[in-house]
């Protein structure tokens, strides 16, 4: 059996030039999966790693809650089912006038800097910027308050 036959098929089965434009288009899908793949590998590499602290404030918080948060520090943070590199450092709560309760959570944690924003995993760290703090065990969402940032 002859690798190329007299119609110019590879082994009877395959026209080169059909074969020629199969491979032009894998080095385009690799070209392209190398080029995506190589930018977040490059955009991972030189992300710098930043301390953060800081305090997120909770409104209008039953006793019972804030009691159980009591409990949680020390805890790791987690995010879509990932523990983040940061932990619930402090936990303190004030009482309103309605009976409910201002609640302080402390986060100390390692931050990104994305888009000129500092992340801890998914989400951002920002003074005024919404923020859900979530063990394994509680979640509540609040606002920034308080930020410090150190160089790693």
């Amino acid at each position: 059996m002859k690798i190329i036959d007299e119609k110019g098929r590879l082994f009877g089965k395959l026209n080169l030039i059909d074969l020629l434009v199969i491979v032009l288009v894998l080095a385009v899908i690799f070209a392209v999966v190398w080029k995506l793949g190589a930018g977040k590998a490059a955009e991972n590499a030189s992300a710098q790693s930043y301390g953060v602290d800081f305090t997120v404030v909770v409104d209008d918080v039953h006793e019972e809650v804030c009691r159980f948060a009591e409990t949680q520090v020390g805890k790791q943070l987690t995010n879509s089912g990932k523990l983040l590199d940061a932990t619930l450092t402090g936990c303190e709560y004030e009482p309103q006038d309605d009976g409910k309760y201002t609640l302080y959570l402390s986060v100390e944690g390692t931050a990104t800097m994305s888009e000129m924003v500092y992340k801890l995993g998914p989400q951002d760290v920002r003074v005024g910027f919404e923020y859900i703090v979530k063990t394994s065990s509680f979640e509540l969402t609040g606002v920034v308050c308080d930020l410090e940032v150190s160089n790693g």
